[in-house]
Parts: C-alpha cells; sequence; structure tokens
C-alpha cells in the first residue's frame, strides 16, 4: 500500500547513506538494515499497477552501485545495471554514462539484460505488452553494441528469438527477420565462443518455425544442418549440450514425417535418448527432452512400423507430464503429446483403457488451452490433436459428447489456421472426419441424419486437399484424406442417391488406394473405402469384382491396423456370399479367422481380448455357413472351432514343448519360459478374479 509519508523518510535516510557512502562510510552502505530500507522504499512508494517512482528507483540504484564498488559480488553489480538502466530510460540526465562505467558497463549492457530479463519472463506470460516491451529493449541494445564486440552475437541471437516469438504468437510476419537476425548472431559469433550453441539453436529454431508457417523444405534442410553444427560446438561439458541433441532430434523427427527417410527417425530417437539420459530430474530441460523422444518413438511406431517404440513413446510422455511443475504453461503441450502417444498406442495394440487415458489427456489439454503461452498456430495443433483422440473414442463408445467436442474443437482449429498453412491438410482432415462421425452417430441413433454435416465436410476437404489434381503429386501423409473424401461422398450418395457423388466417390478412392506405398500403415482403410465405393455401383459385375480385389489387398496389408484388415476380409466374404460365390467368401472368411487371434493377442487385458473377439461374433458362424454352401464341410468345422477357441488355443501355446529349442539356444529357452509364466501368471489372476465376481 502506497504511503507518501513513510516513502519521503525512507528516501531521505537512503540517500543520508549514499552520501556517506561516497564519503568514504563504507559501513553505511554495506550494513544490512540498508537493503531493508530501499526494499521498503520500493513497496510504500508503489502505486497500485505496481511501479515505482523514479526518484526511489534512482536511490535504490545508486544505492547498489556504491555496495558494488565497497566490494559487492556480482548479482550487486546486476542489480544496479538493471536500476540504473532503468532510470536512464525514464529520465536520461539522472544517470550519465559515467555511472554505468562506474560499474564496468555501459548502456548497451543494460539494454541486453532488461530486455533478456523481460524475454525469459514472455515464455510463460501470455501479456503481449511484455514481448514487445522485450523485443524494443533488445532492439535497442543490439544498436547500441558495437561492431566487435564480443557480446553482440547473443544480443542478436535474443533479438531473433523475440521476434519468432512475436510471429508466432500475434502474426506480426517477422519470421523472417527472425531468420536474418539469428543469421547474423551466427555470423557474429566466433568457431570457438561459448555463446556459438545457443547462437545456431535459435537460428535453427527459426528456420523451422518459418518452415511450418511455408512448407519451404529448404528451410528444414538448413534447420537441420543448423541444430547439426550447434550439437558439434557443444562439448561434453557445456550445459546447453542436452538441449542442443534434443533439439536435433525434434527436427529430425520433422524431417522424417515430411521426407519419411527412415535413418531421420532412427538418429531422432537415438538423439532424444542421449538429451534425455543427460538430465537429471530437477533439470528445467528434463521434462522437454522426454516430451521430444516421447514424441520421436511414436512417430517411429506408427509411420515407420517400429511398434515396439510404443510402450517407450508412451512412458516418455507420462514422464514429462509428471515432471511439469505446476504454473508451467508447457503443461498444455504434454497433456496433449500424453494424449497422443495413448492414442497410438490403442491404436496399434488394442486396449481400450488406452483410448479412456487418451480422451481424459485430450480433454485436460483443452480444458487449460487459456494457458497455452503460443499464439494461434499452437492453439490449431492442441485443438486439431484432442479433436482425432474425441472422434476416435466417440466412435468407438457411442459417446455424442465425445463426437460434439470433437466436431467443434476441430472446426476452431481450421479456423484458426492460414491459407496454405502445411498443417492445414491434416486438420481439414480431422474436421471432416469428426463431422462424418457425428453422422454416422446420428444416423445409427435416430434413423435418419441431416447431410449438411456431410456437405461440409466434403467442401473443407476439397478446398485444402483438391480432388482433382493427380493423386501422384500429393505427399503421402494427405492421401488419407483423398480416400476420406471419397467415403464422405459415399454417404452421401447413399442418403441422397446423386450418382455424381458415387463417380466421385470411386475415382478419388482409386487414386488415394494405387498412389499408396505397399507397406503404408493406411493402405486397408483405403482398400475399404475403395471397395465400399465401388461395392455400391450397380452398373456392372466388374465393379463388384474390382471391390473384392481391392478388399483382398486391404485384408492382407501387414503395415495396417489389424480392425481395418479384418473390415476388408469380412467385407469381402459377405459380398461374394450376397453373390453367391461360395468359394470366393470361404477364401475371406479364411483370412477373417487367420486375423480372429490378432484381435485378442497376448499382450491385451483378458477383458479387452473378450471385448475385441465380441464384436467379430459372427465370423465363425458365418464362415461355417459359406464352406457348407461350398460343400466344404471341413472347412466349416474348421471354422467354427477356430473362432470357438481363440483364447484357448493361445492358453495352450503357452505349454508348447520347448525340447528342441533349449537343445540349440538354452538362454532363449529360458526367457520364453519366464515370458510364458508372466502370461499364465496374468491370465489365471484375470480367470479367478472372474470366477469371484
Amino acid at each position: 500500500m502506497t504511503d507518501p509519508a513513510e516513502a519521503d523518510l525512507l528516501l531521505r535516510a537512503l540517500w543520508t547513506r549514499i552520501e556517506a557512502g561516497g564519503a568514504g562510510d563504507g559501513q553505511a552502505l554495506l550494513d544490512p538494515s540498508a537493503l531493508s530500507e530501499a526494499d521498503r522504499l520500493l513497496r510504500v512508494s508503489a502505486t497500485p499497477e505496481g511501479a515505482s517512482p523514479v526518484e526511489a528507483v534512482h536511490a535504490v540504484a545508486a544505492l547498489r552501485a556504491l555496495r558494488f564498488l565497497y566490494g559487492g559480488d556480482e548479482e550487486e553489480r546486476l542489480v544496479a545495471l538493471r536500476l540504473l538502466t532503468e532510470v536512464r530510460l525514464a529520465v536520461a540526465e539522472l544517470v550519465t554514462d559515467d555511472s554505468f562505467a562506474a560499474i564496468g558497463a555501459g548502456l548497451d549492457d543494460g539494454l541486453a539484460l532488461l530486455g533478456a530479463d523481460l524475454l525469459g519472463r514472455a515464455r510463460t506470460d501470455p501479456d503481449p505488452s511484455v514481448l514487445h516491451r522485450a523485443t524494443d529493449l533488445l532492439k535497442e541494445a543490439v544498436g547500441a553494441t558495437p561492431e566487435g564486440s564480443d557480446h553482440l552475437a547473443a544480443r542478436l541471437s535474443n533479438l531473433g528469438l523475440a521476434y519468432r516469438m512475436r510471429a508466432e504468437r500475434h502474426g506480426s510476419g517477422e519470421l523472417d527477420l527472425a531468420v536474418s537476425t539469428g543469421a547474423r548472431a551466427v555470423s557474429a559469433c566466433p568457431p570457438d565462443a561459448f555463446d556459438r550453441v545457443g547462437c545456431l539453436a535459435n537460428f535453427a529454431d527459426s528456420l523451422h518455425a518459418r518452415f511450418e508457417h511455408s512448407n519451404d523444405p529448404d528451410d528444414l534442410e538448413l534447420a537441420v544442418s543448423a541444430h547439426v553444427a550447434a550439437v558439434e560446438a557443444a562439448s561434453a561439458e557445456h550445459p546447453l549440450r542436452g538441449t542442443a541433441l534434443g533439439k536435433l532430434g525434434a527436427a529430425l523427427t520433422a524431417r522424417f514425417v515430411v521426407g519419411e527417410r527412415p535413418e531421420d527417425i532412427d538418429a531422432a530417437v537415438e538423439l532424444c535418448e542421449q538429451a534425455a539420459a543427460s538430465a537429471a530430474p530437477d533439470d528445467p530441460f528434463y521434462a522437454q527432452h522426454h516430451t521430444n523422444l516421447g514424441m520421436a518413438r511414436a512417430v517411429r511406431a506408427t509411420l515407420a512400423n517400429a511398434r515396439g517404440d510404443i510402450e517407450g513413446a508412451v512412458a516418455a510422455c507420462r514422464t514429462a507430464v509428471e515432471a511439469t511443475v505446476p504454473g508451467d504453461p508447457s503443461a498444455v503441450i504434454r497433456w496433449q503429446n500424453l494424449s497422443a502417444a495413448l492414442h497410438d498406442r490403442y491404436e496399434l495394440l488394442g486396449a481400450r483403457d488406452d483410448l479412456t487415458g487418451a480422451a481424459a489427456a485430450a480433454r485436460q489439454a483443452v480444458g487449460r488451452q487459456e494457458e497455452l503461452v503460443g499464439g494461434p498456430s499452437e492453439l490449431a495443433v492442441l485443438l486439431s490433436n484432442a479433436s482425432a483422440v474425441l472422434r476416435v473414442r466417440g466412435d468407438a463408445e457411442g459417446d455424442e459428447e465425445d463426437l460434439e467436442l470433437a466436431v467443434d474443437t476441430a472446426r476452431r482449429a481450421v479456423e484458426l489456421s492460414e491459407p496454405g498453412h502445411p498443417g492445414l491438410v491434416n486438420r481439414a482432415h480431422n474436421y471432416a472426419t469428426a463431422l462424418l462421425s457425428r453422422f454416422d452417430h446420428r444416423r445409427r441413433t435416430h434413423g435418419d441424419a441431416d447431410t449438411a454435416d456431410l456437405t461440409t465436410a466434403a467442401r473443407t476437404l476439397r478446398e485444402t486437399v483438391g480432388d482433382t489434381a493427380a493423386a501422384d503429386a500429393l505427399p503421402t501423409q494427405h492421401l488419407g484424406s483423398l480416400s476420406t473424401l471419397g467415403l464422405i461422398l459415399l454417404r452421401r450418395f447413399e442418403q441422397e442417391g446423386h450418382t455424381d457423388d458415387l463417380d466421385d466417390a470411386i475415382r478419388v478412392c482409386g487414386e488415394a488406394f494405387g498412389s499408396l506405398p505397399h507397406r503404408h500403415p493406411a493402405l486397408a482403410g483405403a482398400a475399404l473405402n475403395l471397395g465400399s465405393a465401388l461395392q455400391a455401383d450397380a452398373a456392372g459385375e466388374s465393379r463388384g469384382d474390382q471391390a473384392v480385389e481391392a478388399w483382398r489387398s486391404g485384408s492382407a496389408a501387414a503395415a495396417s491396423p489389424v480392425a481395418l484388415r479384418l473390415a476388408c476380409a469380412r467385407q469381402w466374404a459377405e459380398f461374394e456370399a450376397e453373390r453367391g460365390s461360395w468359394d470366393s467368401a470361404v477364401q475371406g472368411y479364411a483370412e477373417a479367422g487367420v486375423l480372429l487371434p490378432l484381435v485378442a493377442w497376448h499382450g491385451l487385458e483378458r477383458s479387452d481380448q473378450e471385448h475385441g473377439l465380441m464384436r467379430q461374433a459372427t465370423v465363425a458362424r458365418d464362415a461355417a455357413a459359406a464352406g457348407l454352401a461350398a460343400q466344404d464341410a471341413k472347412h466349416a468345422f474348421r471354422s467354427l472351432e477356430q473362432g470357438r477357441a481363440v483364447l484357448w488355443n493361445q492358453h495352450l501355446h503357452l505349454h508348447d514343448d520347448m525340447d528342441a529349442l533349449s537343445a540349440v539356444a538354452p538362454g532363449l529357452a529360458e526367457g520364453l519360459r519366464r515370458v510364458r509364466s508372466a502370461l499364465d501368471d496374468v491370465n489365471f489372476a484375470t480367470v479367478s478374479m472372474l470366477r469371484r465376481v
């Protein structure tokens, strides 16, 4: 609370000490009560907004400067420098250049120090004025710093960081300026300088940010090169070495997503592992290193088919969330990353608890979006990722609330994205699939649904992906969007009967399916959509044959999720049964039967195994019926036994004789026995629990 009378007394007392110190009485300055009086003066003279009058700040600055000159430590000098600079900016004549020189500094040093302080605060403070003030001070500091100064590179680097933050948060259009300023910082920094690692890392981050904005691959290549140089410049003892390793790993993860070079994602995981291992739990970068590691492993698990990475991805993302201190705005992003990793593990392995956890984490992230310090770009990523998870759970559980939130968050993500933004295609795809899911849910629950959702979804995808350009001109990661467009057009045809929609659906689904690599995870889904579109065309027998071929290919797509492969096999078999092509139907059901054990694989909880098999409960019965219709009683009997005994066969496989393996690889055999024993204990405990209920 402001107290003018007390402030006046304290100000007089402080100047008395300062005058005594100037006359040689160092004790008057170094007395501990002097700092107490100075702190009290700033408090009682402050306005309700927290600002202290310049005369009070001037007195405290003079006190701190003299204390330093009488033997105070470096912290005393830095406090004096900050305060003297603030006074100089407010009333220039109160602080001369000689005042700065007395403590071994110049105005440029003070400007740089205040700017760096505010820049650090701006990382967690969403108030735009903080970042704008930091940028202005850093710009003045750079302008006042002599060419050739040892400090110029670091100040340019901070200014480049400020420009980048303004561009990302407020759309200031300063990304080019951030890059050019970062390049100047690197050029001004000697090869052996301590600051070189930070300058290179900041420059690389600005290039990466510009790549995300413009999708220019040259920027990403230059960013990777700069990160490599930062790692090479960081000695084993350099405090930023772990940060440099983690940033390079994150950049290589991004380059893999764009170019799909296996060596990039392998190197990314290794680098992120090194960064995570280099940091203790109390390290300020500990959580960020684990976030980078989690994302690299998740990408390798889902896009490079290294499915063993998914456990490590979830563990790393969970560690990052747990290590985040309360109030850290990065918590929002880390909840988002945990949600994505759990969702990926659900897609790969099928445990429903993962889907529930992913949706809960997504809701945590969305619910805390006001804490997000980043600008519209980061918010768009957050909302789009949350939408994808909520939509999957809404589909799986029939949860209308999840589907409504999925549509809303995806729509907002698209609205926040600038035209031409490289992330817009994926965000539009999430929005379109959320609208499609809501349409399907309403049609199932109400018997009919308004096609407005389908029309909006189709328009959104056409505006971002297009449906007339050759599919081979699209990046591989966008072909799934083209296939989804075909499915949306098919749904609208089924609802409204316009043949133009069906023709377009067949065309775009065919383009997407034909352009996907043989081992791409999206292949089975594209095959399922193409087959469904071809099946809907009653123009001729050839369409039906083409549908069967598409489903046959989808069922054999080993890199795709089992659920989609099984859906292809069932569609193939059921369609052939409807046509009376019993031999082909038997083949389709046989393929479905082979996939059934993968739905209930050993790594799932017993309840998830049973849930997965219940969703395929009619497969064995229908396969047997097809066998009888094809005059193949043995196949009919085998199908019934195969479907009835999936879990029992898995149990028996745990007890196969291992004498032959023991003879050639005793260590491997012993390890397998331990795994069997652990699985047996889990199965026994689950069965015992079920019996007690």
